[in-house]
């Protein structure tokens, strides 16, 4: 209403109907069947989906962003410290099967988050889920707040890479992906709808904030060791098919270690009380 935003709600509105649909099973497993880890297992999937459906929703509302200021300043720590993105991509494309390797793991990284989920809600970890939780909402909130004030859509939509490179690759953030991101930026939406959505914050990055949370979360288990074989390779997936600043991942660092931090006291908290 501030903003004068025409949404689609009728397709959000779909788009909450499996979260919906899996807090009520939950909620239903857990008053009437004996299998308290199930409900849990889809109580904790309906919380985060529906969160991170809405706060989807107001990065949105960000946009159009007069001028990306940010991402020169950004560019130009890069510079600083010697980093290229263009570079970044030149190297990788060098081994195209390395290439659609780091595409197949940047895209893990949501299904990652669930399968963290379901492990720790099985196999009776709730206390270690519940920090995991309010960790990942809280950071994505923070990421938000951050990204609101000094929006930035990442070095992709400044650099017109060599023709056929990003194919060899299959680069996530390609010449499309840039011109909407470059689109968003000076245009906005019309109407904002689900089909609309693609991933637009570059700094801090949500990606490392993800990864890290997989592997911090579950640490101590059986999953520890092909979580951090992953997340490793993550880094230059992040990077590469991210369209990231190298700056990027230290501020999706820094916005983990405070999430987690609070996670951990409110949650010592709340057991003392």
């Amino acid at each position: 209403m501030i903003k004068a935003q025409p949404i689609a709600w009728a397709g959000f509105g779909l788009g909450l109907t499996p979260t919906l649909g899996l807090f009520a099973v939950g909620v239903y497993i857990r008053q009437f069947k004996n299998q308290p880890r199930i409900a849990q297992l889809a109580i904790a999937n309906s919380l985060f989906l529906g969160f991170m459906g809405i706060t989807t929703l107001l990065i949105y509302l960000r946009f159009p962003i007069s001028e990306l200021v940010y991402d020169q300043w950004l560019m130009q720590a890069d510079a600083a410290i010697g980093y290229s993105w263009p570079n970044i991509i030149k190297t990788v494309a060098a081994n195209p099967d390395y290439g659609y390797v780091l595409r197949f793991v940047y895209l893990s990284s949501l299904p990652q988050l669930f399968i963290m989920v379901a492990y720790l809600a099985l196999t009776g970890r709730a206390e270690t889920l519940n920090q995991a939780l309010l960790a990942g909402t809280l950071s994505l909130l923070l990421t938000t707040l951050i990204w609101w004030i000094a929006p930035s859509v990442g070095p992709s939509a400044f650099h017109s890479l060599p023709a056929g490179l990003e194919s060899q690759i299959g680069l996530v953030t390609n010449s499309n992906y840039a011109e909407i991101l470059r689109s968003l930026a000076h245009q906005g939406l019309e109407v904002i709808r689900p089909s609309d959505i693609v991933g637009t914050i570059a700094f801090p990055s949500y990606h490392t904030v993800m990864s890290l949370l997989v592997v911090w979360y579950l640490r101590g288990t059986p999953l520890i060791i092909p979580a951090l074989m992953l997340n490793i390779m993550m880094i230059p997936a992040i990077l590469s098919h991210g369209g990231h600043h190298l700056v990027d991942l230290a501020g999706g660092m820094l916005v983990f270690a405070v999430a987690a931090w609070f996670a951990t006291r409110s949650w010592m908290h709340h057991a003392k009380g």
